[in-house]
This record gives C-alpha cells, sequence and structure tokens, in this order.
C-alpha cells in the first residue's frame, strides 16, 4: 500500500520508501522533512541510514577510508535462494568500480581511464550522431513515439556495445541479459513469481558466458575496442578473470541504464514546459545547460550506499561498524542550502555548488563525459528533426520503484 508521503505524521523511516511510486514519482515532501531535521535516520526498508544534506554527503563521499564501496551493488540478499543457486560462482556480485576499495580500485580504474577521457570520448561523437540519427528514423515518419523504449533506451546501450566491440550476433544475448539485471533486483521484493526469476536469471547467466568468451577471444586475438583493452588488463594489470567479466555488465549499468533514464529525465523537464523545448530548438547550444540542471533535478542514480567501515558519529546518530548508509543525491540536489528554488528547474542559477548526479571522490563516475557527449548530442538531433516534438495529451509521469535508479517507465510523445 502507498504511503501518504505528504503526511508529516508518517515517520521519515516509513515516509522514505523507493519502492512505493507515490514516493518516487513525489519525493520533495519527504526530503525535505528530512534535510530540514538536520540528521540522519535509519529506513528498515532499505536497512540504511539516509542521509540528505549536501554537505553531510559530501562529507561521507570524501572520507573512503571511514566509509567504504565494497560490495555496495551486491544483490545478492534480495535474490531468492533459488536464483543464488542458478548463480553459482559465475556472476561476479561485488560490483564494478564503484564496489571495489582501494588499493584495487586504482588499479581496476587505471585500465579504464584513458578510454573516458573528454578528448577520448569526442573522437566517437560521429558515431553517435549517427546511432541518434537511425534511431529517429525509425520513428520519425509516424506522428507519436515513446521517447524511452525508442530513443532513451536504445541509444546508450548501442553505444556502449559499439565502444566495447560486441558483435552483432551477441545483441540478442546482451539486450536480454541487460534489460534483466535491475529487474531482478526488485523482482523478490516485487513478488514476480519464482519462475520469471529464473528466466531473468537465465538470461542474466547466459550474458555473462558470452562475455566471458568474448574476453578469452580478445585475450588470444586483439581488436581496437574495449573489450580488447578489458582483456589486456589480465597481463598489464593483473586483473583476474571474475574482476574482467565485473567490468563489464558494470560498464553498461554506469554507460547505459543511467544514462537512458537521465536523457528520459531531461526531456520530460524541457517538455512539461514548452517554452524550453522551444528555446532549445531555437538555440541548440543550450542543450548541455539543460541537460545540466536535469542532472541536478532529476539524477537517474538518486543515491548511493557506503559502509561503515568502523563505529563512529555521524550528523548526531551512532553508527555501528558495518552498517550501511544510503546517500540521496537527490536530495543534496535539491538542498536549499546550496541552491535557491531547489525544487524548481532553472537555468539562471549562476555559479552554484557542483551536482552530485555523477558522486564525488574516487568514485566519481568515469563515464561522466561519454554520457554529456551523448546527451548534448541527442538533444541536437531530436530538436532538428522533431522541432514540433510535445508531449502526449494528458501524460504525467511514473516514476519506478527501484532501490538506488529513478526513472518513468515511458515518455509518450507525438508531433505535428
Amino acid at each position: 500500500m502507498a504511503v501518504q508521503t505528504t503526511d508529516e505524521s508518517v515517520p521519515l523511516e516509513s515516509a522514505f520508501n523507493p519502492y512505493d511510486t507515490v514516493f518516487m514519482t513525489d519525493p520533495d515532501a519527504v526530503l525535505t522533512r528530512a534535510r530540514d531535521e538536520g540528521t540522519i535516520f535509519f529506513s528498515p526498508i532499505l536497512g540504511a541510514w539516509i542521509v540528505t544534506r549536501y554537505d553531510h554527503v559530501v562529507s561521507v563521499l570524501r572520507d573512503p577510508e571511514l566509509f567504504c564501496s565494497k560490495d555496495i551493488l551486491s544483490i545478492t540478499e534480495l535474490l531468492s535462494p533459488e536464483v543464488i543457486e542458478l548463480f553459482g560462482d559465475e556472476i561476479p556480485m561485488e560490483g564494478t568500480l564503484i564496489g571495489v576499495d582501494p588499493p584495487d580500485h586504482k588499479r581496476l580504474r587505471s585500465l579504464m581511464e584513458s578510454s573516458f577521457t573528454t578528448s577520448s570520448v569526442a573522437s566517437h561523437e560521429a558515431m553517435i550522431r549517427y546511432a541518434c540519427e537511425e534511431l529517429v528514423d525509425g520513428f520519425a515518419s509516424a506522428s507519436s513515439a515513446d521517447l524511452l523504449s525508442q530513443f532513451s533506451y536504445p541509444l546508450p546501450l548501442r553505444v556502449v556495445a559499439l565502444l566495447l566491440g560486441f558483435p552483432k550476433k551477441a545483441m540478442p544475448s546482451l539486450r536480454r541479459g541487460v534489460k534483466e539485471w535491475p529487474e531482478l533486483a526488485i523482482a523478490l521484493l516485487m513478488g514476480v513469481p519464482l519462475e520469471q526469476q529464473l528466466t531473468k536469471a537465465n538470461n542474466i547467466l547466459e550474458m555473462h558466458r558470452m562475455i566471458s568468451r568474448l574476453l578469452e577471444e580478445r585475450y588470444l586475438r586483439p581488436h581496437n575496442d574495449l573489450l580488447t583493452v578489458i582483456a589486456r588488463g589480465r597481463d598489464e594489470f593483473n586483473m583476474s578473470d571474475r574482476e574482467m567479466l565485473s567490468l563489464v555488465p558494470g560498464l553498461f549499468l554506469a554507460g547505459h541504464e543511467t544514462l537512458a533514464h537521465e536523457l528520459t529525465n531531461a526531456l520530460w523537464r524541457l517538455l512539461s514546459v514548452p517554452e524550453r523545448w522551444n528555446a532549445l530548438v531555437a538555440d541548440p547550444n543550450l542543450g548541455p545547460q539543460f541537460f545540466e540542471e536535469a542532472l541536478r533535478c532529476d539524477p537517474s542514480v538518486y543515491g548511493m550506499w557506503r559502509i561503515a567501515t568502523r563505529d563512529t558519529q555521524l550528523f548526531g546518530q551512532s553508527v555501528a561498524a558495518g552498517q550501511k548508509l544510503f546517500l540521496v543525491y537527490l536530495a543534496a540536489n535539491r538542498d536549499e542550502r546550496y541552491y535557491t528554488d531547489a525544487n524548481s528547474f532553472s537555468l539562471d542559477r549562476g555559479r552554484v555548488a557542483p551536482n552530485l548526479a555523477f558522486g564525488r571522490g574516487i568514485h566519481h563516475c568515469i563515464g561522466a563525459p561519454l554520457a554529456r557527449l551523448e546527451a548534448r548530442i541527442a538533444l541536437e538531433v531530436l530538436t532538428t528533426r522533431l522541432p514540433g516534438l510535445r508531449l502526449a495529451e494528458g501524460f504525467t509521469p511514473t516514476y519506478q520503484p527501484h532501490p538506488f535508479l529513478r526513472g518513468m517507465a515511458e515518455l509518450p510523445v507525438v508531433w505535428n
């Protein structure tokens, strides 16, 4: 049953519920209450201390020794025993980069960094633009589309797959596995029948086995792609097969799932106020500025975990070693102490605190330059090809339940 999150008589630990679509769709009242109280609170729903103020979130992110990241993306505890048995030891549950601490984190990130600098990703602009144009070609002759399923979702999947060097024959398995992973994370909690859970798990297992085969092929026969870079890590960075395997699905989570929802969130912000869309049509150079404000207002990764490495006092509460903290980037990005009229979308903020959509500190998202480039090109193509784009009549977004991703189920639009 949905909790009425605007009711201040409801305790914060109950009102903060990412598995409730009411909360996920309109979290402002709860997040404002949490920030105003000035301390942290424990959520039995997430099994973590909830941190909402901007300065509090940043202070935790800047102290990886006290608040570690090891295994924070493991979903083992969310899976049914049957799925765990099926996976065995074939699926790296520790996560990729974001779920690894120093010194291993530095070693793994060093392998990837040169491929994701601003100058490196700029060389892919033509490829990204072609992918955008091709996707728009697929629906431009119609008069309506779902921008999420027909554009925002397939675009970053295609880009990451091309960067990695996936062959076309591998794409069906990749699409299934990438789609099933975030769904399996909440399947048990949402009461999905076991048979369907096992189907999703088998698709994920098939994807991981396929990735393992491709990495071995690249190790023996190098190509000019990111899979080869990762495969070379076995010798150049002393990486285990499991570490190499964990990097690839992690890239799809970071480079596909998150951007798919972020781009959709940005398009919603633009189209929900037609004057914004018209301004962008008139001046496509505003695209990066619009996207940056969307990152602040609607980060698709609305929060992330850390784990206390020892007993500590934190913002008025006693946190025990081993307890989780959930850092709510969405709440921090809307903190009135750092942003005036923080819940509104505005391009006139001037110099303000950097938003936390890509995190902060040693785990700052390595793919941020690629995400910003894809968003800029996507907005340029859409405004050029479909300047009359507008939301389908009567549409209001509903955000899907998820422990750390915030995205809507669809974005129906019309034109002409």
